[in-house]
């Protein structure tokens, strides 16, 4: 068995500076979310060293056909650090982080 890397959680200041904060997030499967209250995943329950979980505010869009059943206001959803690809910070108007990811 091998060992989880340790995660470097680049964005752990920025999504545990404050509860009440809400973020636009674009991940790199399209999928759009305003999210707050985020948690890190223990690594051990999906050997995921840079998961997060998060509480869904509005599900804005995705490629799924049943995306908005699927991913309700006051739902969670877990994300993978490296699949983002934009984060927006609603409170400030401005865009925190833009990557560029390689498909």
């Amino acid at each position: 068995m091998s060992a989880i890397p340790v995660a470097s959680h680049r964005f752990r200041e920025l999504f545990e500076a404050d509860d009440s904060r809400t973020y636009r997030i674009t991940l790199r499967g399209e999928d759009v979310f305003r999210l707050c209250r985020f948690r890190i995943v223990d690594p051990s329950i999906y050997s995921i060293s840079d998961q997060w979980t998060a509480d869904v505010v509005e599900p804005i869009s995705g490629k799924h056909p049943k995306f908005q059943q699927l991913f309700h206001s006051g739902s969670g959803v877990d994300f993978i650090e490296a699949d983002i690809t934009e984060i927006f910070d609603e409170s400030s108007g401005k865009i925190v982080y833009k990557g560029e990811h390689v498909a």
